[in-house]
């Protein structure tokens, strides 16, 4: 899994942003968590890479 931070002064500005990471990846959304502090827009895209065959060892 792999996340993805984005943030914008508008909300116009953070959907603008969020669609652009959302249609030039090829990702497999997750999650997106949004969060609103007192002067800008912030989301959390969690995601695994569409061509994510790999299996992750420790």
């Amino acid at each position: 899994m792999r996340v993805k931070t984005i943030y914008a002064w508008s909300e116009t500005g953070m959907d603008r942003k969020v669609n652009e990471f959302l249609e030039g990846a090829a990702v497999e959304v997750i999650d997106i968590k949004f969060a609103t502090p007192i002067f800008f827009f912030s989301a959390m895209v969690m995601y695994k890479p569409a061509d994510s065959t790999k299996s992750i060892s420790f």
